[in-house]
């Protein structure tokens, strides 16, 4: 769910909902590093190069995202058998939920609604889609309503701020951070009694919010003030984390202030024949850079949530807000991802056989370096800051900015660094969000170089194997 949905029930708040839309221009500013050595470390590195297009629309939900990562692993991901998929809705009579509810279904994929008001979803939604009670707050009804489906679209939200939707525990914590949680691990459970031959999950999108990385920043901070963007970055955590343990592959989804209909209106056939004005189309960035935001339509976020499932990508992050224009076309949103996509984990570290103590205590180090001295040692090309995920995620972001004459800064990507809880042992993980760069950027090379020297001094295992691996470039 993004802003204005978590926003327009409350009227209380309109006219700060109003400023808020106004002021959403913003820019957002921890490492000593060792010098650099040669030498094997208790690391695995991958390049990953160029992802395949998806052929057509109508081929797309059996070559699509849904079986990005079965591909990789050389298994069928269930659509070259003649298979027809199955997709859980989370949140599906909302309205987001609804109009994804609808593009999914024009795709010929088998849609089963997880709700928690069936009453109220038999008369929303059409009776060829399957409608299954669940709560967030209920694990064990989380896993039997997703036992059996290929993919998950989590659409499910409440208001940022106390309202009526607050009763019976819905609030941001309960709904964004606790409820995402009981989804994954009900998934992981899942996945790990299929087995490897059996029903998996194997694709999961999550909606949350643009802002979600900025919460202590102006305006988001007011919006944040009961914690919805702080809950909504838990869940993202957890669908992240959740991916490497359960071996699904993930979309988060960050949508602007959501604006257009459907309101109340019942009528499900004519969901897709609502008028969205001249801001029909969409402009996307990866990750939630500042000064990006603006407006959303429910339909162009939708959209997006439904082609998550047949894009042929892998674990993707990114922002969108609606611009003046045409809506997309397949072509056009197949572009749109491929463009998402470039640069996508072309290089991962990870790390494993981690000591956790000297890993903290030296995140802190690199981290408190940056602040006190603000710089890096030797010095990048280009200017940076780094920022700080919210607890409980452990790690760092080193951001790569553009500043431009007049003062106006730009997130072109970062280097997120972060420390996974895996099933036998923790991993410290480096991965590029490149939000579109082709090229590297200026130091990087040396600046991962540096990383993975030090980042060796943290395992507890020097001996086991890897070697350093390649950089991010062009593809």
């Amino acid at each position: 769910m993004g802003i204005g949905e978590m926003v327009s029930s409350n009227v209380r708040f309109l006219a700060l909902v109003l400023c808020i839309g106004a002021a959403m221009g913003f820019m957002g500013t921890s490492p000593m590093l060792s010098s650099t050595r040669s030498r094997s470390a208790a690391i695995s590195a991958r390049a990953v190069g160029p992802l395949p297009r998806i052929a057509s629309l109508r081929s797309g939900v059996r070559q699509g995202a849904l079986g990005a990562r079965s591909q990789a692993e050389g298994s069928d991901a269930g659509g070259s058998s003649g298979k027809t998929l199955s997709v859980a809705i989370l949140g599906a009579t909302g309205g987001v939920g609804r109009l994804t509810t609808a593009i999914v279904r024009s795709y010929g994929v088998k849609i089963r609604a997880v709700v928690r008001s069936p009453q109220k979803a038999k008369e929303l939604l059409p009776d060829d889609i399957e409608v299954v009670k669940a709560d967030l707050k209920n694990k064990d009804s989380v896993a039997a309503a997703l036992k059996g489906v290929d993919a998950v679209i989590m659409t499910s939200g409440t208001t940022a701020f106390p309202t009526d939707r607050w009763k019976d525990g819905n609030d941001p914590t309960a709904v964004n951070d606790v409820g995402v949680k009981n989804v994954v691990d009900a998934i992981e459970e899942l996945n790990l009694e299929a087995g490897a031959e059996g029903q998996r999950i194997k694709k999961v999108t999550l909606l949350t919010s643009i802002g979600v990385r900025r919460a202590d920043k102006f305006p988001f901070s007011i919006l944040n003030s009961f914690g919805v963007l702080t809950s909504m970055q838990s869940g993202e955590r957890h669908v992240m984390d959740g991916a490497k343990r359960a071996g699904f592959s993930y979309t988060i989804v960050r949508p602007g202030r959501l604006v257009g209909g459907p309101f109340t209106n019942p009528d499900f056939a004519q969901l897709l024949k609502i008028e969205e004005g001249d801001l029909q189309s969409v402009e996307c960035v990866r990750g939630d850079p500042d000064g990006f935001a603006g407006d959303c339509s429910r339909r162009s976020t939708a959209e997006a949530l439904a082609q998550t499932l047949i894009q042929p990508v892998g674990d993707l992050d990114f922002a969108l807000k609606s611009v003046e224009g045409n809506m997309l076309s397949q072509e056009k949103w197949d572009q749109t991802f491929q463009k998402l996509s470039r640069g996508q984990e072309s290089l991962r570290l990870e790390f494993s056989d981690l000591d956790v103590d000297k890993f903290n205590r030296w995140l802190t180090v690199w981290g408190n370096g940056i602040i006190t001295s603000g710089a890096l040692f030797p010095p990048l090309p280009m200017p940076f800051r780094v920022d700080y995920p919210a607890p409980p995620t452990v790690g760092v972001d080193l951001q790569f900015l553009s500043v431009t004459v007049n003062g106006a800064v730009t997130e072109m990507g970062a280097l997120e660094l972060r420390l996974v809880k895996g099933v036998e042992q923790p991993w410290a993980l480096v991965a590029k969000r490149s939000n579109g760069q082709e090229n590297p950027f200026p130091g990087e090379e040396q600046l991962l170089m540096q990383l993975q020297d030090d980042l060796y001094r943290v395992t507890t295992n020097s001996q086991q194997s890897g070697e350093r691996g390649g950089v991010w470039g062009a593809e």
